[in-house]
């Protein structure tokens, strides 16, 4: 039987799973789309959105285990982290409808995708 904390991490973990992979789709979907506006090719704006989000994954390991050695981190790990985060907030925007309700929605998942990528590295 599971005891109540972790119960808690159990529900907390596949919480952040669930929001980090609709997050994931949702930038996925914007990224793809903007690169192929900008005429890459298929394969490239397929890529794109890897590379970013694998950029995001790497730098929040290199802080997460800074972090549990009881360091605050490089330098690089924070900027990739800030600008592959700026990207998909660009990107989210970018492609977002002109109208205040799309821009409404828009906000509202970008803020989803950037909180749940840096929380994530909070929660777990």
């Amino acid at each position: 039987m599971l005891t109540q904390s972790r119960w808690i991490r159990w529900t907390t973990t596949a919480a952040v799973l669930v929001l980090a992979g609709i997050a994931a789709v949702v930038s996925f979907r914007h990224m793809r789309e903007l690169a192929v506006a900008h005429s890459e090719d298929e394969l490239a704006a397929a890529l794109l959105p890897f590379a970013v989000d694998g950029t995001i994954v790497a730098a929040s390991m290199a802080l997460l285990r800074a972090s549990r050695q009881g360091a605050r981190g490089g330098v690089l790990p924070w900027a990739l982290l800030i600008v592959s985060s700026l990207a998909i907030i660009g990107a989210n925007v970018a492609v977002a409808e002109p109208t205040v309700t799309a821009m409404r929605r828009t906000r509202v998942l970008t803020a989803a995708a950037v909180g749940g990528r840096l929380g994530r590295r909070r929660l777990l």
